[in-house]
């Protein structure tokens, strides 16, 4: 990859939106639209397992995103990976793989408390994903924050058919969102065209398959 341009301000706002929007992020970003959207469902949810909301979410939050993340400076001390950026697709091996294992610890134990199926399918959507995605840089670096931001996309677009909700609100914001954070990419030349969105295709169609067909 070449070096992105001396543009200091743009070059720090491509670096904030990816740290914003970093993979880790997407599986607590799409529970909390699971929970908030302006649907029937997000309503009865409130009724009838609100006391559990925080539990969901904490629990998604330790195990998908704390956990990964605060292995990284073994990672970069061990130099099992070479820097935090982590812009080859070598670096990205290990760190895929942790975060697998704990999508799938994590689909285990949703699938053991009584929660809705919506849920259930949410989970298990990203832990495939997350499988998937490991699967691919073995071979090719794809870009794991576009396949982030097209599974938020398909989370909304899922809901809106699922409870025929009207969610212009929240999936319009999304796409210029899911713009200027794969522009950034970009911009930053941690990925390639190809790699932005095949990135964002994979994330999208595998979870709207979890939602809306599982």
């Amino acid at each position: 990859m070449t070096q992105y341009s001396d543009n200091k301000p743009l070059k720090v706002a491509s670096q904030i939106l990816a740290a914003i929007f970093f993979p880790g992020f997407m599986p607590v970003y799409g529970l909390l639209i699971i929970f908030n959207a302006p649907t029937f469902f997000a309503y009865d949810l409130a009724v009838r397992y609100g006391s559990l909301k925080g539990v969901i979410l904490l629990l998604a939050f330790v195990n998908m995103t704390v956990v990964p993340v605060a292995l990284m400076p073994l990672l970069r001390y061990r130099n099992i990976i070479s820097s935090y950026s982590m812009n080859t697709r070598t670096d990205r091996l290990v760190p895929l793989a942790i975060g697998s294992l704990m999508y799938l610890i994590t689909t285990i134990i949703f699938y053991s408390f009584q929660i809705p199926g919506i849920i259930k399918s949410f989970i298990l959507g990203t832990t495939i994903l997350s499988v998937l995605i490991l699967a691919i840089t073995l071979r090719w670096k794809i870009s794991v924050h576009s396949a982030g931001l097209g599974s938020l996309m398909a989370t909304v677009m899922a809901l809106s058919v699922r409870m025929y909700a009207n969610l212009a609100a929240i999936w319009i914001p999304l796409i210029l969102i899911s713009g200027l954070v794969m522009a950034s990419r970009l911009y930053l030349n941690s990925h390639n065209p190809p790699q932005i969105y095949a990135g964002f295709a994979l994330g999208f169609l595998t979870l709207w398959l979890a939602l809306v067909v599982l």
